[in-house]
């Protein structure tokens, strides 16, 4: 009798965010509109890598899954941007498509996006992994939690250049955009930190390639 190898799953990251605060904010048509903006772009940007698009959930949450996890870092950075100054909390929940190893307390349960989502509330941070193992969940959520307060500290100024940069890729494009001299635009991305978020999320996405792959 032969035995069928085990066949993996394909690997998935399931991206859930609710709104800050959201009760207090007074101008329901801004939120509602946020909202529809972000689901509209990131449906867009992220359709080849979309298992489930984005789509706005009891009034405050986004709710969508990619079918590739190295996407997620970035995918969370575009919703933070179209957001802003609408503040997130974003959970990420990643299958990596394998079975995790069993211990001595037996096979460890994947949470579901819910339950990490209602996790990081708890905790206050603005951004959780899970799903990459326990040493991999820890080094991620490190890097997130680094991140954090230079997320914190954006003005509305700077998320729109950053916003804007992020579509155009030019400062000069941002700057006529935007009705500015470059070196505005240069010192607000120097000031938002757009890099070193930029270099996080490329270490996060590193980090899922290799478990992902």
């Amino acid at each position: 009798m032969s035995i069928e190898p085990r066949k993996d799953r394909p690997a998935a990251a399931a991206v859930y965010a609710d709104v800050i605060g959201s009760k207090a904010i007074a101008d329901r048509g801004l939120l509602a509109g946020s909202l529809e903006r972000a689901v509209e772009t990131l449906n867009q940007a992220f359709r080849p890598a979309l298992a489930e698009p984005f789509a706005i959930v009891a009034g405050d949450e986004l709710r969508g899954t990619l079918t590739e996890p190295p996407s997620a870092p970035l995918c969370v950075s575009v919703m933070r941007e179209e957001l802003a100054p609408i503040g997130v909390r974003v959970a990420v929940v990643v299958d990596s498509g394998r079975d995790a190893p069993s211990s001595g307390h037996g096979r460890h349960r994947l949470p579901t996006a819910d339950e990490a989502l209602d996790s990081l509330k708890k905790s206050g941070r603005l951004t959780s992994y899970v799903g990459t193992g326990p040493a991999g969940d820890l080094l991620l959520n490190a890097v997130c939690g680094l991140v954090e307060p230079l997320l914190l500290e954006r003005s509305e100024k700077q998320w729109e250049a950053i916003r804007a940069y992020r579509r155009l890729g030019r400062q000069r494009a941002v700057a006529e955009r935007l009705g500015v001299t470059r070196q505005s635009i240069g010192d607000r991305l120097m000031a938002g930190n757009w890099r070193a978020v930029a270099e996080a999320d490329a270490a996060v996405a590193g980090y899922l390639s290799y478990v992902c792959g």
